[in-house]
């Protein structure tokens, strides 16, 4: 029999268990044993639900969750455990901030890992229920002072967005706009400075030559670096009369 997990139908986490693959350890739930779940068209119970949700649990994840019909399933993987939840989807985050805090707390707690290694493989259905249940319970209850919401912040005006801006007037302006056209005018004269095509039109065919030279000399330094090369290796030309 699954355990009920609060007496408050209203509370966000309706089944949650940890699992060796597809072999739930230990569960809790909202809902009776026979209850089926609120809505559900197949009628399953919590558990039968459970069961096929890990039997498809997503491979090469550590975390994941899927919103359908007003519910979110989620998993959490902590190989060679699986966390898995249901909760109502008006609080998203709570049951995954619950498995983290459960894989934390199973994780610290050594008489459940030497439970756990005491058996070869497969371990039996439930376990841990009667080790692990009052954890459980604990951290399932106490979810709610993880998953309350900040207060919003409150808004400070800024006193420099209020402040009027001083009036200028039509003397400063006209200075402001005689003050622009001259530095427009000064930045094209440097702009007609430095067009290369004012200079000498020789210039950039004189640079193609030179650096055209450069790469034809480094060649012929190439090639009579390898040259020398195969005639030490060769001997002289022995290489071509054998």
């Amino acid at each position: 029999m699954v355990p009920l997990l609060a007496a408050d139908p209203e509370h966000p986490i309706i089944y949650v268990c940890v699992a060796h693959g597809t072999t739930v350890l230990a569960e809790l739930s909202r809902c009776a044993a026979d209850a089926p779940l609120d809505g559900d068209e197949n009628h399953h119970l919590p558990s039968q639900l459970a069961d096929q949700c890990l039997a498809f649990a997503p491979r090469f994840h550590r975390q994941y969750s899927h919103t359908a019909g007003g519910r979110i399933y989620a998993f959490l993987m902590a190989d060679p455990l699986v966390f898995f939840a249901i909760a109502d989807d008006d609080k998203p985050l709570a049951p995954l901030l619950l498995l983290e805090r459960l894989r934390d707390s199973f994780s610290s707690s050594s008489v459940l890992h030497r439970r756990c290694s005491s058996l070869s493989e497969p371990l039996p259905r439930l376990f841990l229920q009667e080790d692990f249940l009052p954890e459980l319970r604990r951290m399932v209850l106490s979810l709610g002072s993880w998953t309350e919401e900040p207060p919003p912040s409150t808004a400070i005006p800024n006193p420099v967005t209020n402040v009027p801006l001083p009036s200028h007037s039509d003397e400063d302006q006209n200075q402001k706009k005689k003050n622009s056209k001259m530095a427009i005018s000064v930045v094209d004269r440097d702009i007609d400075d430095s067009d290369p095509g004012n200079g000498d039109s020789n210039s950039a065919p004189k640079l193609w030559s030179q650096y055209v030279r450069k790469i034809i000399l480094i060649d012929l330094l190439l090639c009579s670096l390898l040259l020398v090369a195969w005639i030490l290796v060769c001997r002289g030309f022995q290489c071509i009369s054998h």
